[in-house]
């Protein structure tokens, strides 16, 4: 029923439409660019589940502005003129069946329109397309080629990292996800312990990992959306593809990403790398439980690949020195050095050609020091501090418990993604985790207590320093 009382109501309900659209305009103000914004899709499944939005979005704003231009035609229309006509009781209708069957018809038709592209982005995303398939192919735009040289990843979550393992080229690494942009990705997701939930908004949307289940997802990236830029004059542009997706192999990702935004810095984009999150809050750790994703050429994911299957392949690391071998320019041997300690070995590399015999403490112009003094105290403080116990490097150490670090110099991020990889933050870190991330396992975990030989780091300098020369030269 409406009466003409309800104008009584008309300050209120303009009051409140005008805080809508004034908290309408100020959420639009928020950058589209954020670093964990679903609303710049760079990849296939994530443009998907944009246009899937955007659609609801349209729809949205129709029906609000359906419902409110009603609302203000009924403010108007039955205004009260006078006080005599403010008394009167309008003409009552009660029910319509024209009504109300239009009203079911038209949401059924808006719940249809809904439906439709969303079950099928639902079936794009938990199904990579069959490469056979060329119709479906051609309806995503995707080449053959880029389906069936998709690379697969393993996922585990933990408290509080991510492990990213590749079970095609039989490596592992953690926090940092480094991908081809020209093929697919298959994400198989698992947990060890706690529900985690992988979020990759501007790639692949969000999955849960739900203990004792193992779920899926896939992505690819755009290359294209990738290299596209806007100058400051508001003109748009493509970048070369160097410049657009800076090579992690060889530090280049590293250095591009340290030159342009300090950590704390308002987000600027860098070519190549994505944002990644856990979404699941259970705790004070697992809210600072990031990640990265980085984009490469085909080249440099190869160079990449190459690298860390060299790193972790155990008949690559450096042996003893053999006096009874030759050695060539570039060979890396271990051998013992007194000024680091007794019966302590160090890596020597050749500079040129070894003969039988030319050990590095009788041909220093053969041999030099392959690491400096710091890196290689560095590197036995990490066996006498039990660090070993939870990381591996390389294919050194004894568990899983805590994030690989192999090649850990070439990571932008430390700290599950939560601190900028550098000295400075990498110091601090190592002094007291507990203050930069709170209840993590580093400083909290099983058996260590005040006394534990980490707890001890705090106040000493040199030790420290020794540990950040030593990890962040593993490149």
């Amino acid at each position: 029923m409406t009466s003409r009382n309800s104008i009584n109501r008309l300050p209120f309900k303009l009051t409140f439409l005008l805080q809508s659209l004034v908290l309408l305009f100020f959420a639009s103000c928020s950058r589209i660019d954020h670093k964990q914004s679903a609303l710049d899709p760079k990849g296939l499944v994530a443009q998907n589940q944009y246009d899937i939005f955007m659609l609801s979005v349209w729809i949205t704003i129709f029906l609000f502005c359906a419902v409110g231009g009603c609302l203000l035609y009924v403010l108007w229309k039955y205004r009260a003129k006078s006080k005599d006509e403010a008394m009167e009781i309008p003409e009552q209708m009660h029910g319509s069946s024209k009504i109300e069957t239009t009203l079911i018809l038209a949401s059924a038709v808006i719940l249809v329109i809904l439906a439709v592209p969303t079950l099928q982005g639902v079936v794009l995303m938990n199904r990579v397309p069959d490469p056979n398939d060329q119709a479906t192919l051609e309806k995503l735009k995707l080449d053959k080629s880029q389906i069936e040289d998709a690379i697969t990843v393993n996922v585990t979550g933990k408290r509080f990292f991510w492990v990213f393992e590749y079970p095609q080229y039989g490596i592992v690494t953690a926090n940092e996800l480094v991908f081809p942009a020209s093929k697919a990705v298959r994400v198989n997701l698992r947990t060890e312990d706690v529900i985690h939930s992988f979020w990759l908004p501007k790639l692949a949307g969000k999955m849960d990992l739900m203990p004792g289940q193992e779920n899926f997802l896939w992505f690819i990236a755009d290359e294209d959306k990738i290299r596209s830029r806007v100058d400051p004059d508001g003109n748009p542009y493509t970048e070369d593809v160097k410049s657009a997706m800076p090579s992690v192999f060889d530090g280049e990702m590293r250095q591009t990403i340290f030159a342009k935004q300090a950590f704390t810095d308002e987000f600027e984009a860098v070519g190549g790398l994505f944002y990644g999150q856990c979404a699941e809050y259970c705790g004070n750790s697992h809210a600072y439980m990031s990640f990265r994703a980085l984009a490469q050429t085909d080249e440099d994911f190869d160079k990449w690949v190459l690298k860390f299957r060299n790193a972790q392949n155990p008949n690559l690391q450096p042996t003893s020195y053999v006096p009874e071998n030759e050695y060539a320019e570039g060979d890396v041997v271990t051998f013992s050095d007194s000024k680091l300690g007794e019966n302590v070995s160090r890596e020597f590399r050749a500079v040129k050609s070894a003969a039988k015999g030319q050990n590095p403490d009788t041909k220093p112009d053969v041999w030099e020091k392959a690491h400096s003094d710091d890196y290689e105290k560095g590197k036995m403080l990490f066996s006498t501090l039990q660090c070993v116990q939870c990381h591996a490097i390389n294919r050194t150490g004894l568990g899983a418990k805590g994030p690989n670090l192999t090649l850990f110099g070439l990571r932008t991020s430390l700290a599950a993604g939560w601190m900028r990889n550098d000295e400075e933050s990498l110091d601090k870190w190592l002094r007291n985790s507990n203050d930069i991330k709170f209840g993590n396992l580093m400083w909290n975990g099983e058996g260590i207590d005040d006394r534990h030989p980490l707890r001890q780091l705090e106040d000493d300098d040199e030790k420290v320093s020794q540990l950040v020369t030593y990890l962040l030269g593993l490149k």
